[in-house]
């Protein structure tokens, strides 16, 4: 490499240091200051090696952390449809249980409508037990139907409308 002069001022203290070192490595200032240039510019590369390797890294770990999220939404979803598969398999199954106990029940209740009108008819005459099916047949319809609610003003103890008072000269 060629050698350039430097002329350069530096305080005093830095300047006995490195005549020091020199009389100690018994070697001349000039192979001191340039070691000491040499070992900071290989530290400043090394600094900004290892900036540039640290901004490399966060860069890695962030796009890594994002794949990872990403497969961890995609497990999720996978999860969420297998689970909503096995419940409406469920739902199905109990469905299906639903409708057969009431085909079911519709079936015996037919064939115990139809026994009890034949007993009926044997013990006491077909037109008793045709009256008494119709009659069972009002009361069930009575049971079924939706009930109607009251009013609010229902449950109160007035006796009359406002209105009606106002006919009757009550104020």
């Amino acid at each position: 490499m060629e050698t350039k002069q430097l002329n350069v001022w530096i305080p005093e203290e830095y300047r006995d240091y490195v005549a020091e070192r020199a009389e100690k490595e018994k070697c001349g200032m000039n192979k001191i200051i340039a070691d000491l240039i040499r070992d900071d510019i290989a530290r400043r590369k090394g600094e900004f090696t290892q900036n540039a390797a640290l901004a490399v890294l966060q860069e890695m770990l962030v796009k890594e952390l994002h794949q990872t999220h990403a497969q961890l939404r995609q497990q999720l979803r996978e999860d969420r449809e297998e689970e909503r598969e096995d419940q409406q398999g469920y739902l199905k199954k109990q469905f299906d249980r639903l409708a057969g106990l009431t085909v079911t029940s519709i079936k015996h209740g037919g064939i115990a409508r139809r026994l009890i009108f034949t007993v009926l008819a044997k013990a006491h005459g077909g037109p008793f037990a045709r009256e008494a099916y119709q009659h069972a047949e009002e009361r069930t319809l009575e049971e079924l139907a939706p009930k109607k609610k009251t009013p609010l003003y229902q449950d109160t103890l007035i006796d009359e409308t406002p209105t009606e008072k106002a006919r009757n000269g009550h104020v």
